[in-house]
């Protein structure tokens, strides 16, 4: 696959990505907004510390093998962070 293509591909999944729709916001019984933004900033750090290290270790050969390895890369973890957020987030008695 040529450079081109795979600036292609990073243009689709970005366009897909940006047109996803707003989330509802967390909430909790009698809990403030402002606990509910501090309970997914701690999550938000906690999913990206355990998912750091995903592609962490591959060494392309080629320009564009690394171009989509790396996209690949970053849509699993961001696909992962997104599920852990989800997860701590209940876990702390919270719910969209």
């Amino acid at each position: 696959m040529g450079f081109f293509k795979y600036c292609t591909a990073l243009i689709a999944v970005l366009s897909v990505v940006g047109c996803g729709s707003p989330q509802k916001a967390w909430v909790k019984d009698n809990t403030p907004h402002t606990a509910a933004e501090q309970a997914l900033a701690e999550c938000n750090y906690q999913a990206e510390a355990a998912t750091i290290g995903i592609g962490a270790g591959s060494h392309p050969k080629t320009f564009g093998k690394a171009i989509s390895t790396g996209i690949s890369d970053g849509v699993v973890r961001a696909m992962d962070e997104k599920e852990l957020v989800e997860h701590c987030m209940q876990a702390k008695g919270f719910s969209r």
